[in-house]
């Protein structure tokens, strides 16, 4: 961290804690939910209207940006976060009957804090550190998640009832409320212009844009389709969350040194490299696992998932501030990264409707299987698809990140 500057140190920690908080709680919310409504179909539903609460947010940013600070702003997203495991918390059982309000109350708290994060992003990161930025940023959390699933899966296996979930979702809550009390530290940013996303998305005959919204959307099916299923996947083929746990420990500490001494060294003359080997393994084990669906493969799945995640992460958030850049003409960098949660929240969207339709068409578990499957090939789309219309930017900016 010692080539950031103070700022981007700051945020580094925020997005650090947010992102850990959100991935230690959500690695069993979704397992958690299922035993409450033993309904798969609802969960997704939620989820559905969560992302489209989510894309609101977005809206309702570009209105409070001229009334609010950023920083102000983010923190109205963690608060809400925080609000939305915390109501699951005293709710219990009845959390059940008001999954879509709670779902919609999520997504606003997502949608203010990913408004806010991308601009002090790209108003704080510059170009040449945002390569070590987002590795960083990959590493820590895995940091988190190399002993927190472990620890997490003892604990929910340690009590009979839903307790266990109760503690972890708390510890989540205490990573939101530390990343608060961070950003304490940072300056006041304000955005006096009006954040033109109408226009933006109106754009023609951009190959850059039309690049980042079509990045934007199969990246937004993909983690839709992988946060929904995957964890849901392995407990219905081991239905033991302490192992869940460790294995979610084991690719997480795997993940801190691909994150460190791989990802961090990714640059516009190698991300297309990278990313295909990436894509390449992750087709490979994505059609094994969700054929043989055994727990062999499940094993050899979280390890690979620990080296080639990141990369995959670490690349495409870049590449996104790379597009956005290059776009830039009468509007402005910002307006394209803020308008591309559009294309995401339809990618989203779209993948969580797919995987809607398919648990009703046939048993959950070939569903899983099958929507693994279907997952797993979008990072090789998405690689010939931006060779083709960008050549991944080799060479341009001096080969910086």
């Amino acid at each position: 961290m010692k080539h950031l500057s103070k700022e981007t140190k700051y945020l580094l920690m925020i997005g650090m804690l947010y992102l850990a908080g959100t991935n230690i709680a959500m690695t069993f919310v979704n397992v958690y939910l299922i035993r409450l409504t033993n309904n798969i179909g609802f969960i997704i539903i939620q989820n559905i209207f969560n992302y489209t609460a989510l894309l609101s947010a977005f809206i309702g940013g570009t209105q409070l940006i001229h009334k609010l600070d950023l920083k102000v702003i983010l923190d109205i997203g963690i608060i809400s976060t925080c609000l939305y495991y915390l109501s699951i918390l005293m709710l219990q059982k009845e959390a059940s009957l008001l999954l879509i309000p709670l779902g919609i109350f999520n997504g606003i708290g997502q949608g203010f804090y990913y408004f806010s994060f991308n601009l002090l992003t790209g108003k704080l990161v510059k170009e040449n550190e945002q390569g070590r930025f987002f590795s960083y940023q990959q590493s820590f959390s895995y940091i988190f998640g190399v002993i927190t699933p472990s620890i997490s899966g003892v604990i929910i296996a340690r009590f009979t009832t839903l307790k266990g979930y109760y503690i972890l979702f708390s510890f989540a809550v205490l990573l939101f409320i530390l990343g608060m009390v961070i950003s304490r530290n940072m300056s006041s940013f304000s955005e006096n212009k009006n954040i033109r996303m109408i226009e933006a998305l109106k754009v023609k005959h951009n190959k850059y844009w039309n690049t980042l919204k079509y990045y934007s959307f199969s990246n937004g099916i993909r983690e839709s389709i992988y946060n929904q299923i995957f964890t849901v996947f392995a407990y219905a083929i081991i239905n033991n969350e302490q192992i869940i746990g460790n294995c979610n420990s084991l690719m997480a500490f795997i993940g801190i040194f691909s994150s460190i001494c791989i990802a961090s060294q990714f640059n516009r003359n190698n991300q297309k490299n990278y990313h295909l080997i990436a894509s390449i393994i992750y087709f490979v084990i994505c059609l094994l696992l969700g054929t043989t669906r055994s727990f062999i493969m499940l094993v050899i799945f979280y390890v690979l998932m620990g080296f080639i995640y990141c990369w995959n992460n670490t690349i495409y958030q870049s590449m996104k501030y790379q597009l956005s850049n290059a776009s830039a003409t009468i509007l402005s960098p910002y307006e394209f990264i803020t308008a591309s949660e559009f294309p995401i929240a339809l990618g989203r969207i779209t993948g969580l409707s797919f995987a809607l339709i398919l648990c009703q068409l046939m048993t959950p578990i070939n569903a899983y299987g099958l929507l693994m499957i279907i997952g797993g090939s979008i990072w090789l789309i998405d690689h010939v698809v931006i060779n083709k219309e960008v050549k991944w930017l080799e060479g341009e900016n001096n080969g910086t990140l």
